[in-house]
This record gives C-alpha cells, sequence and structure tokens, in this order.
C-alpha cells in the first residue's frame, strides 16, 4: 500500500498575514512623506536662520555701541545688510575698523540672503540731516548709500526701526517675519502666518 504523506508546512514558512503588510505600508508611507517635509521645507529653514540671524545681529550691535562708546548702524537692502560705524572726524558712516577683534570682524561684515530671501525697511531710524549746504554738497554718493535704517547709539538708545523678512517661494512672498527694536520695548520678532 501506497501511504501518502500529508505535506505539512512548517509554521515559519507561512507567509506573511494582510496586518503585517499593511503596518509595513503605513511605516513605509511615514517616512516617504517625513523626507518629503524634510526636503520641501528646506527654504524655509534657510530663511528662519537668516530672520534669527538679523535679529542676533541687531542685538549685538545694540550691545557694542554701549560698550565699544560709539555709534554704529546697519545698512538695510533688499537682499543685504552690514554694520558701520559713525566716524565724528569725518561726520559720516564709515565701514567698522579692520582692528576690530575675530568673530566681531566677522559678524560685522557684510551678509548676503540667499535668493529666497528678501528684506523691506517698514519704518527706518530718522537721522538728522545737516542744515548746512556746505555739508551737503561734501556728501558723496557713497556716504548717502552707507546711511543705516538702524542706528544704535553710543548712549545705549536704539532709534526705533521695523523689518519684515520673507520667504520668496515662486515669485511671491510665502512667509513673513517682522522684527522691531525700540530703545522703549527691546528686540521684538514676531513671526507672521504662513500665507498672506
Amino acid at each position: 500500500m501506497h501511504r501518502r504523506q500529508s505535506r505539512k508546512r512548517p509554521a515559519h514558512s507561512r507567509g506573511f498575514t494582510l496586518v503585517e503588510i499593511l503596518v509595513v505600508i503605513v511605516i513605509i508611507a511615514t517616512l516617504a512623506g517625513m523626507a518629503i517635509l524634510s526636503l520641501g521645507s528646506s527654504g524655509a529653514r534657510v530663511w528662519t536662520g537668516e530672520v534669527q540671524r538679523l535679529s542676533a545681529l541687531l542685538q549685538l550691535v545694540a550691545d557694542r555701541a554701549l560698550i565699544d562708546k560709539v555709534h554704529y548702524g546697519v545698512v538695510l537692502k533688499a537682499e543685504s545688510y552690514r554694520v558701520v560705524r559713525f566716524d565724528p572726524a569725518t561726520m559720516a558712516w564709515q565701514d567698522p575698523d579692520a582692528a576690530l577683534a575675530g568673530a566681531r570682524a566677522t559678524r560685522f561684515m557684510m551678509h548676503e540672503f540667499p535668493p529666497n530671501v528678501r528684506l523691506e525697511v517698514i519704518a527706518e531710524a530718522e537721522l538728522p540731516v545737516a542744515e548746512s549746504t556746505e555739508f551737503a554738497e561734501e556728501e558723496s554718493d557713497e556716504a548717502v548709500d552707507a546711511r543705516p535704517q538702524f542706528v544704535a547709539l553710543s548712549s545705549g538708545e536704539v532709534l526705533p526701526v521695523e523689518l519684515a523678512v520673507y520667504l520668496v517661494e515662486d515669485g511671491d512672498f510665502a512667509r513673513g517675519a517682522t522684527i522691531s527694536y525700540s530703545s522703549l520695548y527691546g528686540l521684538q520678532l514676531e513671526w507672521q502666518a504662513d500665507a498672506f
């Protein structure tokens, strides 16, 4: 007689259950979504870093003006900013001395924004203007270009200023932050909503 041998599969070779397959799909989809989000928001991370860097620089300039007993300012443009120093001998704003110590010298250098970050000056410091026509004629285009919108005086006073820093995506403003600084309220940073 022929014995019929039953073929029994071992327990470890049964395959995957539907629940196990679904769990793996959910895990893969979650990881893929996180990767897409992290890659997609790199522009937002850069913008956030630029806003924080500018805020920290304004605070540093205000502190250094009081410590160094020198008037400092920041010339702000849509695509860059740089620190300037008031020279009482020439009565003009100039680049800070090259003699500044290490880290401060690099922080006070001109900084250009990445292509997707733009700066707008909403309200700038009101500087006194010389009434003498002789002085006005002596001012060069470079001196006018060096006139700062943010000014920290050696007395510790900061002339009021308000700035907006925008993240530009597809030619339109995607996000914004407002930086305001005054002697009365200090530095204030307000993150605006994602959509305008």
